[in-house]
């Protein structure tokens, strides 16, 4: 039992209904430039894609899209930060009295051009901005694709992290 503004409750009456997870990866708050080609029209248009997970992204335009509708995305994930960044790996270098692991300091390269296919599946309208934003997953992720996406979450972590702690 506990006490609420004096009343006494039961804790199997204070559980909260469990909340519903939609979002399947996570998602962080990163903007860059996305070019779009709408399934059926001829052309590319500018955007700004944010909130990028593994398996989808939102993305800004002034052009109101069909919710459902499929676009061809090109982008390159933002790779400013990797310039101030080192990182450590481990290699293995073969000696006479075998294997000996060894550390090495080195900058992480930029990240490739990117092309994927994806569908709109949530759209709105953002009154502030008065732009159209939607949710676009992505669609049939190229292994390549998704190993950058890995990769770019990964050193924007550590990146964030190094930051924080003023390093």
């Amino acid at each position: 039992m506990f006490s609420f503004f004096g009343r006494k409750k039961s804790l199997k009456s204070a559980k909260a209904a469990p909340v519903e997870q939609k979002r399947s990866a996570f998602r962080m708050p990163v903007a860059f430039d996305v070019l779009y080609a709408l399934d059926g029209r001829r052309g590319r248009r500018r955007a700004i894609a944010n909130d990028l997970s593994a398996g989808g992204l939102r993305l800004a335009t002034d052009e109101d899209l069909p919710a459902g509708s499929t676009l061809r995305l090109d982008f390159r994930l933002p790779d400013e930060f990797l310039a101030a960044m080192v990182v450590e790996r481990e290699v293995y270098e073969q000696t006479p009295f075998g294997l000996r692991p060894e550390t090495i300091k080195s900058v992480p390269h930029g990240f490739e051009p990117m092309h994927v296919e994806a569908k709109v599946r949530t759209p709105f309208y953002d009154r502030e901005t008065h732009q159209f934003a939607y949710g676009v997953s992505f669609l049939e992720v190229p292994p390549k694709v998704s190993e950058e996406l890995a990769r770019f979450m990964h050193l924007w972590q550590i990146n964030y992290l190094r930051a924080r702690r003023g390093e």
